[in-house]
């Protein structure tokens, strides 16, 4: 049997807040990038989920990333961790995102990083 005892969520926006309005974000490109970054770095099974969220009076629509791990996947030499890869990601790409904060989840966890 495999344990897969660390868990991983990252909240992927679809849209940003601009002049008071909600506006699609164009996501194709990018997020296939930060698929391949995960699938590069070995974590090639993750769960995607579209989910209704409300923030700052707001309902928007969001991408939830999921990714299992085990303790002795994470300690591999030579392996980005999952956390990393996202927010790497997240920076390079919030030119296009354009979100004052992003936000992932760890065993149960959120962690928020303004930008």
């Amino acid at each position: 049997m495999i344990e897969l005892n660390k868990k991983y969520v990252f909240h992927v926006p679809l849209y940003k807040y601009k002049d008071e309005e909600l506006i699609p974000i164009d996501m194709d490109d990018i997020l296939d990038e930060l698929i391949d970054e995960f699938y590069q770095n070995g974590y090639d099974s993750l769960y995607m989920t579209n989910i209704e969220t409300y923030y700052k009076y707001r309902f928007l629509t969001e991408i939830l990333i999921s990714i299992f791990v085990s303790t002795e996947r994470l300690a591999k030499e030579n392996q980005e961790f999952p956390d990393r890869i996202f927010k790497k990601w997240f920076k390079k790409n919030n030119k296009i995102l354009e979100q004052e904060a992003f936000a992932y989840e760890y065993n149960n966890k959120m962690f928020i990083e303004k930008l």
